[in-house]
């Protein structure tokens, strides 16, 4: 590598209030180099912090995704960078549902996906998404 290319490689924490804040210890995203890792990231309002669209997956998993679409743009990045997405579900048998919301977000070159069907979540809460994503050099100008 170049000098002027260099990536540095410092742990950035990403903080938005456009985005549920943490609820325990640990960071709404990580940016490292070039790269962002988003904390699985819920359905939760930004203000009382109670569960949005109680039981309904499709609306959590919209709400969810505009959210994660707000740390990665705080990060320098975007939906369209992330490279792969593990999804939670509180029953699998939503997973139509979240599957045709999830699908409207990544309509060209989806990124690699794993859901993962818990045992429990809060009270109404169906849906909780994490992704790791990159941030395009050329795109920023660094």
């Amino acid at each position: 590598m170049t000098k002027g290319s260099e990536i540095e490689m410092r742990k950035q924490i990403i903080v938005t209030d456009k985005a549920p804040k943490p609820s325990g210890a640990y960071a709404q995203a990580v940016k490292l180099g070039n790269m962002v890792y988003v904390s699985g990231t819920c359905p939760f309002d930004l203000e009382t912090g109670s569960v949005l669209a109680p039981g309904d997956v499709a609306k959590q998993t919209a709400i969810v995704l505009d959210y994660m679409k707000e740390i990665l743009e705080e990060a320098g990045s975007s939906l369209e960078h992330v490279v792969k997405v593990t999804a939670f579900l509180d029953d699998l048998d939503g997973f139509k549902a979240y599957n045709e919301v999830y699908s409207g977000y990544f309509e060209h070159e989806p990124p690699a996906r794993s859901t993962v069907e818990i045992v429990k979540f809060p009270p109404g809460m169906t849906v909780e998404i994490e992704c790791i994503a990159y941030i395009d050099e050329e795109e920023t100008g660094h």
